[in-house]
């Protein structure tokens, strides 16, 4: 993911909270909320992805562990 793409997609959850805050609506402010907890979660989801496959190598670095224990 593209960090404009990442940045442009907080911006729209962002904008989904304070349409939220304006209308002044309990039910619009929830379910709006809900809407942007979903994006971000897909969101973060998605830009993780990418990640996965290199995880197991975390495990062969002992000084990325060292604050664990």
């Amino acid at each position: 993911m593209t960090r404009g793409l990442r940045y442009g997609v907080y911006a729209l959850i962002f904008a989904l909270v304070l349409v939220g805050v304006i209308i002044g609506s309990s039910f619009a402010m929830a379910s709006l909320l809900v809407i942007a907890v979903i994006i971000g979660l897909v969101v973060d989801r998605l830009d993780n992805r990418r990640d996965e496959p290199f995880k197991k190598y975390n495990v062969l670095h002992h000084h990325l562990h060292r604050h664990a224990e």
